[in-house]
């Protein structure tokens, strides 16, 4: 289960990463900026095909899996020592590794839609947040740097997680698990010993990032980036945190939040 959790986890990371990319000017950031990242995405997603490739699984897979890393290696390299980026060209390998990431998560979990939306969403909520810490860290190093670079990426982090929030909200009034051939409601199962981590997974996952996240768009507004950098890593850790609890439920009860 630990190597299933990593392997979708850093496949899904180094798929969607780059599409941040998007979510800034890059002509307004240094050569560094998209260096960084892009190797970054590159070491994430070899860590998942490496770890899919251990557990010997569908050939297929496996195959496409390499061609998505070596595309994404070779666009790293091939924009590395240039300023200009064009941003359609590094949405390729993401457009490869969002079709691998399913294919691996139809083999591993489950071919459910819920399960392919949600997980969806958690990953740009992951991927946020550490190209959240990513931005705030070069705020600090670029004196008048452009606030609204960080602001956009913050306002859609914040809408990633009020759609958690309210797909999370709907089943936990709607929803129901079984457990030991029983059917319990999950309002019922929730305030359980077995649910005891379902609501440290709402908590660390959602609720925490998103009250974190509107303050940060305050301290924006101030250009606090002291305060913003203190307050982005506690994201990061929440995330992360709620992100592996979520995780943890889709194995143990089929949960899909």
């Amino acid at each position: 289960m630990v190597t299933t959790i990593s392997t979708i986890s850093f496949i899904l990371f180094g798929s969607l990463y780059p599409l941040f990319f998007w979510m800034v000017d890059l002509n307004r950031l240094n050569q560094g900026f998209h260096r960084f990242n892009l190797a970054m995405s590159s070491v994430m997603g070899g860590i998942g095909i490496f770890l899919y490739w251990l557990m010997d699984l569908d050939f297929h897979i496996r195959l496409s899996s390499f061609v998505w890393l070596v595309t994404l290696v070779m666009v790293t390299l091939f924009y590395w020592g240039r300023v200009k980026v064009q941003k359609w060209v590094i949405s390729i390998p993401p457009m490869l590794g969002i079709i691998v990431y399913f294919q691996m998560l139809k083999e591993l979990i489950s071919a459910d839609l819920s399960l392919w939306f949600i997980s969806f969403v958690g990953g740009w909520i992951v991927v946020g947040v550490v190209f959240m810490v990513v931005l705030v860290h070069w705020s600090l190093h670029v004196v008048n740097s452009p606030v609204n670079l960080l602001r956009k990426t913050v306002s859609w982090l914040v809408i990633f997680l009020v759609v958690r929030f309210l797909w999370d909200s709907f089943f936990l009034l709607t929803g129901n698990v079984t457990i030991n051939g029983e059917t319990v409601l999950l309002i019922e199962f929730i305030q359980s010993f077995n649910g005891f981590f379902l609501f440290i997974a709402l908590l660390f996952g959602t609720l925490l990032p998103l009250v974190l996240l509107l303050y940060v768009i305050k301290m924006i507004s101030n250009r606090s980036f002291q305060v913003i950098n203190g307050l982005s890593y506690v994201v990061v850790i929440c995330v992360i945190i709620g992100d592996l609890f979520y995780k943890l439920y889709f194995f143990q009860f089929g949960l899909f939040l």
